[in-house]
């Protein structure tokens, strides 16, 4: 039997298939395109991300720069690459620049990642501090020589005296032009001395070095891996002693005593002794350090004043309530050791020059003025705390250098 087709209902199917296919190619292409705008996006996001990754590495190099050079001044236009496509450039903004004063440098950091950019724009604190300050030995004016020594730290030996500058005690002169002032020190200003002097010898044997070695001019033979150039100027610590000339709770004043054997103290033992004077100890263990006393005016480039023997054993500094990180304080004197027994100085050194030292561990901070000559089996270690916190009477140029990211203003584009 003949069946009758309904035409009416069989166009209605075919319309209502064409609107929903047409819906659904509309909703895929939509979503296409979404799907490409969400990568696009996701694209740019990650471009965005590797510039300002970028730049933030620009500002932690300035950083570091800062630190081994307070007046870097960026770049000089080239970048620095980080990985394939990915690199920045540093440039210093106009402003003030020193060596040696506290100062907030800014900078322009520029970071690329393919078409992404980021721009900061950094503050950055600059505390250039000492080099002194951070050296577990310091060794200011004259030669350098020893064997088996160990060093867990930084050491300094200074070759050339352009770069030093010397305490005076006394009223800064109406004209300032080639002084150092410190917020740290009223009383006296930093002056750069010319010596005619030979230039020292380095010959240390056998020498294991934790840290660098910091010079002012390169050395011949010594690795690269070792050895640091200094970018800034040196500043010999100064020193004023007259608050130890009254005995106290925790000073002891001996007058004219050349020779201290046996003797457990807690107390600083302060010794003041007339000029060419000898003073020995032995066996001793001076828990609150010692203090050989001079004048703040007295000028180490006249050779030492006193001589310091060391005999037996000996125990200086280390004790926490007397002490204040104070060890050997001796900047007139000669230090020298007789026999092979040990010698241990907790705190802050500070000699004129050292002849023949043996078995010495000084752990703390060692600054000699003049030459330490043929030590044999000593070692310095290197102690923050005593650095960040000297001795009543010791006079540092600046505070602990320090480099810090004050604020950093951020700026993207493709």
């Amino acid at each position: 039997m003949y069946r009758r087709i309904n035409n009416s209902r069989r166009g209605t199917v075919l319309l209502m298939t064409l609107l929903i296919s047409g819906i659904i190619a509309m909703v895929s292409l939509s979503f296409g395109d979404s799907v490409r705008n969400q990568m696009t996006n996701a694209r740019h996001v990650a471009i965005a991300l590797q510039a300002d990754l970028s730049a933030q590495s620009g500002v932690e190099f300035a950083r570091r720069r800062l630190a081994l050079d307070p007046t870097w001044e960026g770049t000089d236009g080239q970048t620095i690459q980080i990985n394939e496509g990915i690199y920045f450039s540093i440039s210093r903004m106009p402003g003030e620049v020193s060596e040696y004063s506290p100062t907030t440098a800014s900078f322009l950091v520029k970071g690329m990642a393919g078409e992404g950019r980021a721009d900061l724009m950094a503050e950055i604190y600059v505390e250039p501090g000492d080099p002194v300050r951070t050296k577990a030995l310091s060794v200011l004016g004259g030669s350098l020589s020893g064997i088996n020594v160990d060093i867990k730290g930084d050491a300094m030996w200074l070759e050339d005296d352009s770069i030093r500058w010397v305490y005076r005690p006394g009223p800064l002169s109406s004209n300032s032009s080639g002084h150092h002032l410190s917020d740290l020190s009223r009383d006296g200003v930093w002056i750069q001395i010319y010596d005619q002097r030979p230039k020292p010898d380095l010959t240390v044997q056998r020498m294991n070095l934790s840290g660098r070695l910091w010079t002012a001019h390169g050395l011949d033979n010594w690795s690269e891996d070792i050895e640091e150039e200094l970018e800034q100027p040196v500043h010999v610590p100064g020193w004023d002693f007259e608050g130890y000339l009254e005995d106290s709770d925790c000073i002891k004043v001996f007058n004219g005593n050349r020779r201290l054997e046996g003797v457990f103290m807690r107390k600083t033992a302060v010794f003041v002794l007339e000029p060419g004077e000898t003073l020995t100890l032995v066996n001793c263990k001076l828990l609150g350090g010692v203090v050989v006393w001079v004048e703040s005016g007295w000028d180490p480039q006249e050779g030492p004043r006193n001589h310091v023997i060391l005999k037996g054993t000996n125990v200086i500094g280390g004790d926490p309530k007397c002490s204040g990180n104070l060890g050997l304080m001796a900047p007139a004197s000669r230090v020298m050791t007789m026999g092979k027994r040990r010698q241990v100085i907790h705190g802050m050194n500070l000699w004129h020059s050292a002849w023949m030292i043996r078995r010495l561990e000084s752990r703390g901070l060692a600054v000699i003025l003049d030459e330490l000559h043929g030590m044999r089996d000593c070692s310095f270690d290197f102690d923050i705390g005593v650095a960040q916190n000297p001795p009543d009477g010791v006079l540092f140029f600046g505070h602990m250098p320090e480099i810090d990211v004050v604020s950093v203003q951020e700026h993207y584009g493709f």
